[in-house]
């Protein structure tokens, strides 16, 4: 656990991450919003970029350790997406300060934010998902036609999307679904399982 100043420093720098973007933010602006010294900041992190992996390390590592077991499409598929889907909207409602840090740096598209995401936590955390449903795929209880990254996708662009802009969606009144992180989850899990095609009526046999 980090010491009592050390995150006094990363509350304020995902503060100010948040708004200003990584790009906006000084070590000093850090520090002033810390209520500490600038050598205090620099005594628990080296560099304004490692103060900010640390930041986005950790919440992606949370993520691992919470969420990725919750989907375990080897065995019940629509229940554990549901769990997941509302696990996930919880999240990032809990923790909107780092959410919004990631969701900017990831909508920069520098060469950074492209090398932090493409080829650290985030895309493993990504592959391990993916790797669930091929699992599910081998057992049989996921379809073995469709493709588990875009279905990972969408669930993951759905949620972000519903935290991202919750108060104009859940206005709409053909988005009630989604006034409660619940029913949402239950729709949203049962849409990626049954999809839209109506299920094909069993052929009739004729009476001999």
């Amino acid at each position: 656990m980090p010491a009592p100043g050390a995150r006094r420093v990363e509350s304020a720098a995902r503060r100010l991450f948040a708004s200003r973007g990584y790009a906006g933010t000084s070590m000093a602006e850090i520090a002033a919003a810390a209520g500490v010294s600038k050598a205090t900041v620099f005594h628990h992190y080296r560099s304004k970029r490692a103060l900010y992996e640390a930041l986005v390390g950790d919440a992606f590592a949370g993520f691992r350790e919470q969420l990725i077991p919750l989907l375990d499409a080897e065995h019940d598929l629509q229940g554990s997406l549901r769990e997941f889907a509302a696990a996930h909207i919880d999240r990032l409602t809990r923790m909107q300060g780092t959410m919004r840090l990631i969701a900017r740096e990831m909508l920069s598209g520098t060469a950074a934010s492209g090398e932090l995401f493409s080829s650290g936590e985030m895309s493993r955390n990504f592959s391990l998902l993916v790797d669930a449903l091929r699992r599910g795929q081998a057992r049989g209880t996921v379809r073995a036609d469709i493709d588990p990254g875009l279905a990972i996708f969408v669930m993951l662009a759905a949620n972000w999307f519903l935290f991202q802009s919750s108060t104009l969606i859940r206005r709409s009144p053909d988005l009630s679904v989604t006034s409660s992180s619940d029913a949402y989850a239950t729709e949203l899990a049962r849409l990626l399982c049954l999809g839209l095609a109506p299920p094909a009526e069993p052929v009739r046999e004729d009476p001999p």
